[in-house]
């Protein structure tokens, strides 16, 4: 079973060695620990049993929450774990005053936008030469309402 909560210092080794295996430009230990004293920042960890199997790292301003870093152990992938992170830092945010998400992808992660598309995120622009590598980035967005942030609006100016 998947169990998600914010995560400690102490979670950070762990939260670490899966953002190396999952990722070819992972965040270090020591950013992890840096973003963790940050007050808008939000890192939260899966587990199974007492072994961390993924984190969502966010950073919460004013009422954007904006996600910054997803990743599951790739042994581990497709139980449920992003999800279950994804759905229980929306909740929270949501609800204490948030009204939009968003985020950055990889143009070229199909798998990971077809993910973000089944949680109500919204492709609504690019961030060319985003990343190191100098791929772009596709920049999504999600309301509170589970709509693309200004959705309700460029319907109605397109209507």
């Amino acid at each position: 079973m998947i169990e998600v909560s914010r995560a400690a210092r102490a979670d950070i080794p762990e939260i670490a060695a899966v953002a190396a295996t999952a990722f070819s430009e992972p965040w270090s230990a020591p950013l992890f620990e840096q973003e963790l004293r940050l007050p808008e920042a939000r890192l939260w960890v899966a587990r199974e049993g007492a072994r961390s199997i993924g984190y969502l790292a966010a950073r919460r301003v004013a009422d954007e929450v904006h996600v910054l870093s997803v990743a599951v152990d790739p042994a581990r992938r497709r139980c449920g774990a992003a999800r279950a992170l994804l759905e229980a830092v929306l909740r929270d945010e949501m609800a204490s005053g948030a009204r939009t998400a968003l985020l950055e992808v990889r143009a070229s992660n199909l798998a990971a936008q077809a993910f973000y598309a089944s949680a109500g995120f919204v492709a609504v622009g690019r961030r060319p030469r985003y990343y190191e590598s100098g791929e772009d980035a596709l920049l999504m967005t999600r309301s509170s309402r589970g709509r693309p942030a200004g959705g309700s609006r460029a319907a109605a100016a397109s209507g």
